[in-house]
């Protein structure tokens, strides 16, 4: 009998059901409802041109927001430019929440204070992605270290300001579906500078998930 399910579980670890999107190292990433695509009420943000940081809602300046409003998850991709300016880079503040906020995952391939090596965006000898020899190095002054993908579910309303002072950053958000979420961290890591990403979804069984 012990044979006999294991040729079964041979069979189902060979079978295209195992290469769907759910793999094992996802453990339970709750699908949480998305029946409301994430969508912008009020702004001063800029939008979405070819060559931007990718997103539907481009803040690039201090002050600039987006009210947004729904029932779904939404991608915050950042971008360090330190090139243009080296320091402290004070995070995106998330402000007047109504209902539910939650941060479910980070993706993209590599959060900022990972050791890197690589061709650097600008400059050169740079040991990680917030800055290079010629410029200096960005940091998180609360010791914080984003993914270059931060995702998050919401159901209901909140505000999201860029809050660039000392070092230079923009962040672009957008909708993003769950599905999408999966192949984000699911991604096999392209090289040494790359790695799976997370869920920090909060339910039951939730990630964070090995990396092997």
């Amino acid at each position: 009998m012990m044979r006999i399910a294991l040729f079964h579980l041979a069979l189902d670890l060979l079978s295209p059901v195992a290469s769907s999107i759910l793999r094992p190292r996802d453990t339970a990433f709750t699908h949480r409802d998305e029946s409301t695509a994430v969508y912008a009420t009020g702004d001063t943000y800029e939008n979405f041109q070819p060559g931007y940081l990718g997103g539907t809602w481009e803040l690039f300046k201090r002050g600039e927001y987006v009210d947004l409003s729904g029932t779904g998850y939404m991608r915050v991709r950042w971008e360090v430019e330190y090139w243009q300016g080296v320091g402290p880079l004070y995070e995106p503040t998330f402000d007047q929440v109504a209902g539910t906020l939650l941060f479910v995952a980070g993706g993209g391939g590599f959060q900022w204070g990972d050791a890197y090596d690589g061709a650097c965006s600008h400059g050169t000898g740079c040991v990680n992605r917030t800055g290079a020899s010629e410029y200096g190095y960005s940091y998180f002054p609360d010791g914080s270290d984003p993914w270059i993908n931060m995702c998050y579910y919401l159901d209901g309303s909140v505000t999201i300001t860029n809050h660039e002072s000392g070092g230079d950053y923009n962040v672009g958000v957008e909708p993003i579906a769950y599905a999408d979420i999966l192949v984000d961290i699911n991604t096999t890591p392209a090289d040494k500078n790359t790695k799976y990403g997370y869920s920090y979804d909060p339910s039951e069984a939730s990630c964070p998930c090995s990396e092997t």
